[in-house]
């Protein structure tokens, strides 16, 4: 970290921990574009083949010269002993299309095709975390009263309200993040093939792989922050928000870990699916992230949990949150009903013909990150949660209302994490026993401890309300 007194400056390191695509906007042609040979995907350099192709005619006369100028497709002009010569293509991709035909979407690169992680990619992710943040630390709502007419401006007014005024008095404008540099690893990019889980169609797409590291810079001009200027511009109170970007980036990846983490349980799978999430809850949870790291998701794929105004801020009321589904156009559902979840699905990758992992998964490292002061915030009142304001009822609980801290249940294991056990305790929403929650002893492996359709004993640790959904904490520990 650098620092004077108008300029504070973060080396970066942003680790990909699931495939990553970041859409240049383009599509390349099946056949054209590129040509699949002997398990790798070849990116074809047009003016590379075009000129080996008219050198290779010439030879043969006029009419083969015609067919080249006519527009051949390039699996059509390449013999398998051309796929040695690296003047005929401007990069390979680990992996072959499971078509031949089609257009497949270009993940963003450079002049020199090399992959690279933009900084309005990584902002736009920041600036979630921090929205998110801003309205749970203050312990507010968005205010759905202010939502524009306009699907693509509707959150504007609440952005605002957040960040500034105006475009001109975005306290963001004041966070500058750099484009990465491209990273070191040559075989960085891969052909991936996805689906929408579940249910879906699998395409494919061009992705930059798992275990690839882009190194970039993020700066803070200080200048804005200054007495005088703040006053001018309203960012009173605003910088110490960024003071405390990794702590609220650990807090902002719990929520989105366990609200996965929850969606793929109520689906029973996929298997690696939840051995991935279960291995993040894990770590983020048992402290194995440094202190100057976070995860965010990022890029194409993340669904509308990333958004900036994600669905568990704007859902505050079940049947409030339908109409904004219908007047907004979110999704294109015809038989939902009051209370459905949402979004109801999610875009994983596909290993061995099977949806296995999410996109778009990222580790973010601010070295050498020292934080700053708390947020001070006014905050007004605060959310309900579930605490009894009368005796607890003796009888056997039927909503999560009816839960209180302390209480004792027989319930049912009906899943098992690498991070916990989900278990119903008849209130029509499972609840959590962590796996520091099992046992008073250490517990590598939580089936060792308990496996799904067991009936267990636990007691209720906490039971809270938290932007429309119910959170359960459970313990076996102590528990006779």
């Amino acid at each position: 970290m650098t620092m004077n007194e108008l300029h504070t400056e973060w080396t970066v390191e942003v680790e990909t921990l699931s495939p990553l695509h970041i859409g240049s906007g383009a599509e390349l042609v099946l056949g054209y574009d590129l040509v699949p040979h002997r398990g790798r995907t070849y990116r074809v350099n047009e003016d590379g083949l075009l000129d080996a192709m008219l050198v290779r005619a010439e030879g043969e006369g006029t009419e083969a010269v015609n067919r080249v100028l006519m527009g051949r497709p390039a699996t059509e002009l390449l013999n398998p002993s051309d796929f040695d010569n690296p003047a005929l293509f401007r990069y390979t991709l680990a992996g072959e299309p499971t078509k031949r035909e089609g257009k497949i979407p270009e993940q963003i690169k450079d002049v020199y095709d090399r992959p690279y992680l933009p900084g309005s990619s990584l902002k736009g992710a920041l600036r979630t975390v921090l929205a998110w943040s801003i309205y749970t630390r203050t312990r507010r709502k968005p205010s759905l009263g202010r939502l524009g007419p306009h699907a693509k401006y509707a959150a504007q007014r609440l952005e605002q309200d957040l960040f500034g005024r105006d475009a001109n008095r975005d306290f963001l404008r004041a966070l500058q993040v750099r484009d990465s540099a491209p990273p070191a690893e040559a075989d960085a990019l891969h052909l991936e093939q996805v689906q929408i889980y579940p249910g879906g169609t699998p395409v494919e797409v061009e992705t930059v792989r798992a275990g690839v590291i882009f190194r970039l810079t993020i700066a803070v001009d200080e200048y804005g922050f200054r007495e005088e200027a703040t006053r001018q511009l309203g960012w009173q109170g605003k910088r110490a928000w960024l003071g405390q970007l990794v702590t609220l980036g650990k807090e902002y990846a719990r929520e989105r870990l366990i609200t996965e983490a929850e969606f793929f349980n109520a689906h029973g799978g996929p298997q690696m699916t939840q051995a991935f999430y279960g291995g993040l809850v894990r770590g983020l949870l048992e402290g194995e992230l440094a202190g100057d790291e976070f995860l965010l998701q990022v890029g194409w794929g993340t669904g509308w949990e990333s958004k900036t105004l994600g669905s568990g801020l704007l859902r505050q009321d079940d049947a409030a949150f339908e109409h904004l589904l219908r007047d907004y156009r979110m999704t294109k559902e015809r038989k939902r009903e009051v209370g459905d979840p949402f979004p109801r699905s999610r875009t994983l990758a596909l290993r061995t013909g099977q949806p296995a992992l999410p996109l778009g998964w990222v580790r973010v490292k601010l070295i050498g990150f020292v934080p700053g002061e708390e947020p001070k915030p006014t905050p007004p009142a605060r959310e309900k949660r579930a605490e009894p304001t009368h005796p607890p009822s003796k009888g056997r609980p039927r909503r999560p209302e009816d839960l209180y801290p302390g209480q004792v249940l027989e319930g049912k294991v009906r899943n098992v994490a690498h991070f916990g056990a989900f278990v119903d305790v008849g209130v029509g929403r499972d609840g959590l026993v962590h796996i520091s929650q099992l046992s008073a002893g250490y517990v590598a492996n939580v089936e060792e401890v308990v496996q799904a359709g067991q009936r267990v004993r636990v007691k209720v640790l906490s039971v809270e309300q938290q932007k429309g959904k119910w959170r359960i904490g459970l313990t076996m520990k102590g528990v006779e």
